[in-house]
């Protein structure tokens, strides 16, 4: 077989492999907690802090900050929750999805047979919901380890060819193209989670530089936001500003990273040096400290990004709008 078939097949199989398993992980561990989660985020949203540690903690147990938030958009159009409560939320789901990427960003593949074979063994031999849905969990474990595993082994194939080394040297390596393309190859897929797993092979194999892969993990934060703005079509004014609170939460963020990067990226080198962890974990370091960064630059400042977002989508020009 062709190396560039080879790089074409095992990029192909690899993606579905880990966008299929991360959305297995998700709806699995989303069904065992699903009360749990409704509960949490509708009793535990009192105040700022709280619904940023409910949405944290919620979207580490499901693993799906896209389900949290989606969550949110509906509490809102009912008026369960103001959007000051949502954005808490928001921040707290951003954070908590980086759990998914510390995951990947272990060279642990060698579980992946042993984790499908156990979640379908589950799956197909219990009656009882909760093991099923704990089936689920484990196969899309299995899955993504092994998407990554199958991307990994296309790295060497990768290098040898001229044509895709050409277009990592002249693309790979631009912080600002890098962000566009982890932006549109997010919204196309549905799953940032899929995105910064594809980031970490490409900077762990030597494909891309550092700032490059920083540039595509903020794109795939501002590309995830396009399963909140599909949920809120059709909504109220009130879904469609948290949406749109999400949607520029991220863009800003990204936007006050990207003119910084080398300097955020020797920080992200401090910290993981300071922490004992080896460069492998840098990508994963990188979305976690992010995230983290945005939530405290705006944690001061919700009231006001709040009055902002209501002042941008007015209701009477949406309901205008819908007629």
């Amino acid at each position: 077989m062709a190396p560039l078939t080879i790089i074409i097949f095992n990029f192909i199989t690899g993606s579905f492999c880990i966008i299929y398993g991360v959305r297995q992980l998700g709806t699995g561990l989303e069904r065992i907690n699903g009360a749990l989660i409704k509960r949490i985020l509708s009793i535990f949203t009192k105040n700022l802090p709280m619904a940023f540690a409910s949405g944290t903690f919620v979207t580490a147990l499901v693993q799906s900050s896209t389900a949290v938030t989606v969550i949110s958009v509906g509490f809102v159009n009912s008026g369960l929750m103001t959007l000051g409560q949502a954005m808490g939320i928001i921040y707290g789901a951003n954070l908590g999805t980086t759990i998914t990427a510390q995951i990947m960003s272990f060279n642990i593949y060698s579980i992946c047979w042993f984790a499908i074979i156990s979640g379908l063994l589950l799956k197909i031999f219990f009656r009882r919901k909760s093991l099923k849905y704990a089936g689920m969990a484990l196969l899309g474990i299995g899955l993504m380890f092994l998407g990554l595993k199958i991307l990994n082994s296309g790295v060497p194939y990768l290098k040898e060819s001229n044509f895709t080394r050409s277009i990592f040297v002249n693309f790979g390596n631009n912080p600002y193209i890098s962000l566009l393309v982890g932006m549109i190859a997010t919204m196309l897929v549905h799953s940032s989670s899929a995105t910064v797993g594809l980031t970490i092979i490409l900077f762990n194999g030597g494909l891309i530089s550092f700032p490059a892969a920083v540039g595509l993990m903020l794109g795939d934060n501002i590309g995830t936001c396009i399963t909140a703005q599909t949920a809120s079509i059709g909504s109220g004014p009130e879904a469609r500003q948290t949406a749109w609170a999400h949607t520029l939460y991220n863009i800003i963020g990204s936007m006050l990273v990207i003119p910084i990067i080398h300097p955020y990226c020797s920080l992200v080198y401090k910290i993981t040096n300071l922490l004992g962890q080896d460069f492998s974990r840098l990508v994963a370091n990188a979305h976690t400290i992010f995230n983290l960064l945005s939530a405290l630059v705006f944690f001061p400042f919700t009231n006001i990004y709040v009055k902002f977002i209501k002042r941008l989508i007015k209701p009477k020009y949406i309901k205008l709008k819908a007629h």
